[in-house]
């Protein structure tokens, strides 16, 4: 299921890209005629939770089986297969954005 260091980690991340896109979005307003700037830092909350969401459908679904509702084996494993290839793919995004931080951060001014 979930690395609880790992989520820790993509919410720190998303977390300083926000605090960043508000500095970069204040600065943009005071440039007159400057092309407003989509929310990088939103759509990528907006994608973790999605993936949590994916997650948490794919444990209900687990949890029903153990139930004994009416749930497939196939259904089960579909979902938890989505679920663990959404949040790889939100897993390497993280390291991507970590990268080129660290990348910008490092550069001389």
């Amino acid at each position: 299921m979930i690395d609880k260091a790992n989520l820790q980690g993509v919410m720190d991340v998303l977390q300083r890209a926000q605090a960043a896109s508000h500095i970069v979005e204040a600065q943009s307003n005071r440039i007159e005629g400057g092309v407003p700037q989509t929310e990088f830092a939103a759509d990528l909350l907006k994608a973790i939770r999605s993936v949590n969401e994916t997650q948490m459908g794919a444990a209900e679904l687990k949890t029903q089986y153990e139930a004994g509702e009416d749930v497939t084996l196939t259904d089960i494993l579909v979902d938890s297969q989505r679920a663990s290839v959404a949040f790889e793919a939100t897993l390497q995004v993280r390291n991507k954005i970590l990268k080129a931080y660290q990348d910008v951060m490092s550069m001389p001014v």
